[in-house]
């Protein structure tokens, strides 16, 4: 074939099919008549078919077999069953002697029945290689699926048996790093941190922003919104959304700063509008810290989000009363700070001002203090003053620069009695020490009401402040009891691995589709710890 291949090759041919009913030339060579084609009626056919068999086999029971020499108590054990004797069965410890009935041996394996009837177990000695490794065929392997810690002592201690499994079983899921990678965490989240409680008003400001409202006139499309922690005092400015980190310190300056002094801290979240530069230096030379919550975190500050809440809530009620809703906005703050706060049990304004404000339906109501509106005064015989606010505040400052003494009193007196009649100057004289008399009383009883006043102001202060932090107490338990159970704490220098919630996909995987992306990549170095955040070095 090759000789007559090596000839054809020097020929440029082309092959073309040819039925064989018309081949009749070739057909001549293979189909002679003289040959016969049909087999004889007595002819056998003998069909021989050769099979090949193969059994698959493993070495793991001839090296629990040789791993029993090694194990001291599971060698007594074997003699025992061989030869059991009272001085074989001395030999045991508690723990085998007591359970020396459960035991047997069958082809060089001893095995373990834990009830009369149950399929016999093959017992594995104290050998940390070959309990690994049946570890790694019944949950690392395909077969094994990398099933929980649950599943996968059901199947090992079907077929296997060694003292503590369980435990053994639970340690090696636990840290297998493949189901810490791709399995959820069954604590969702770490353990609340509520921040500090502030110690006064406006001592502690956090600020978000609300956007995606419609355009107003001025071509406002979102809310800066400024919460006082300790109060729960807000304000609320309309801004644009092309708001700058500059515009935001002026806002802040306007109307923060303006009104209530420079805070000691505020929170905020990431907003690259808080995190710029300018904004930073800004708050660094008024000497105020700067408290970024973590990303992908909004409950860390939680008391801006509600009031995010609570705010689109009562826009979304009154949308059409207004053509613009900016122009219903200060209503709004007025709303809010007029309605008792749960924490603090008391109004935003009650809690900085010790009043609440009046409102349209107490116009024509003088009421006192606690009521709504003005503070109360009382007259010199202790009935209700009916003077109006300045009045009453320039009277108290006329008390404060009279000083009547017992002198000038005289020289009234003898003034009087010179050119005047004896009756007439003692009705004089009785008539002034009245009104010195009565001088002095309101005087003393401004200085009692500044007093009271003083006294209530820290009473609400300190209530406040034990109210919040109750409240915070129960936010925290209420919040913990639903999967924040992880309280494990790392330290400098130790592996971790992050969770890809909030990263994006490519950063995680090539794979293409979001369904079988890990939970958590890494390992990561931890840097450095502040309770319960960490900073990890991520390589790039």
């Amino acid at each position: 074939m090759a000789r007559w291949l090596s000839f054809f090759a020097e020929y440029n041919f082309t092959v073309e099919y040819k039925p064989g009913r018309l081949n009749v030339v070739a057909d001549a060579l293979s189909r002679r008549p003289d040959f016969e084609t049909v087999a004889k009626p007595n002819s056998e056919t003998v069909t021989v078919a050769v099979m090949t068999s193969s059994v698959p086999s493993t070495t793991l029971y001839d090296d629990v077999r040789r791993a029993y020499a090694q194990d001291g108590e599971i060698v007594k054990l074997l003699t025992h069953l061989s030869q059991p004797s009272r001085e074989s069965l001395k030999r045991l410890s508690s723990a085998y002697r007591s359970a020396s009935d459960r035991y047997t041996t069958r082809d060089g394996l001893l095995y373990y029945t834990a009830v009369s009837g149950d399929t016999p177990r093959v017992v594995i000695p104290d050998d940390a290689d070959l309990r690994l490794r049946i570890m790694f065929e019944y949950h690392d392997a395909p077969i094994g699926g990398h099933r929980g810690r649950e599943k996968t002592n059901l199947t090992v201690s079907r077929d296997f048996y060694w003292p503590r499994q369980y435990q053994f079983v639970r340690e090696y899921v636990r840290a297998c790093e493949v189901c810490q990678r791709v399995k959820s965490s069954p604590s969702l989240r770490a353990p609340l941190q509520p921040l500090p409680v502030p110690a006064e008003c406006w001592e502690s400001i956090s600020m978000d922003f609300v956007f995606g409202l419609p355009k107003d006139a001025r071509g406002n499309t979102g809310i800066l919104v400024f919460v006082d922690r300790f109060s729960k005092m807000v304000h609320l400015v309309a801004v644009p959304e092309t708001i700058t980190a500059s515009g935001c310190a002026c806002v802040f300056i306007d109307t923060i700063f303006r009104l209530h002094g420079l805070p000691r801290e505020l929170v905020s979240d990431r907003d690259p509008r808080f995190t710029a530069d300018f904004w930073r230096s800004v708050f660094k030379s008024l000497g105020t810290r700067l408290k970024m919550s973590t990303s992908d975190h909004p409950e860390s500050d939680g008391q801006t989000e509600r009031a995010n809440l609570v705010l689109e809530e009562i826009l979304r009620g009154y949308v059409h009363s207004f053509k613009s809703w900016s122009e219903f906005l200060p209503m709004v703050e007025f709303a809010i700070n007029n309605s008792v706060h749960a924490s603090t049990t008391h109004t935003p304004f009650y809690v900085n001002g010790l009043r609440h404000p009046r409102v349209p339906t107490l116009l024509e109501c003088n009421s006192g203090l606690r009521g709504g509106g003005t503070r109360a005064s009382k007259n010199r015989f202790g009935s209700r003053s009916s003077r109006s606010d300045e009045e009453v505040i320039a009277f108290d400052a006329d008390i404060d620069n009279i000083d009547i003494e017992e002198d000038d009193a005289s020289e009234s007196a003898e003034a009087l009695t010179e050119d005047n009649d004896p009756s007439e100057s003692a009705e004089a004289l009785t008539e002034e020490k009245v009104v010195v008399a009565a001088v002095r009383s309101q005087h003393t009883e401004a200085n009692e009401s500044s007093d009271e006043f003083i006294l209530a102001r820290e009473t609400v202060v300190r209530f406040v402040q034990d109210s919040i932090a109750e409240a915070v107490d129960k936010q925290k338990q209420n919040a913990d009891k639903n999967g924040r159970a992880n309280t494990l704490l790392f330290n400098k220098g130790d592996l971790v691995l992050l969770s890809t919630v909030n990263l994006p996909k490519h950063v995680v995987t090539n794979l293409g589709s979001s369904k079988l992306l890990p939970k958590y990549i890494g390992p990561f170095r931890v840097l450095h710890r502040l309770g319960n955040a960490y900073t990890i070095e991520v390589t790039t």
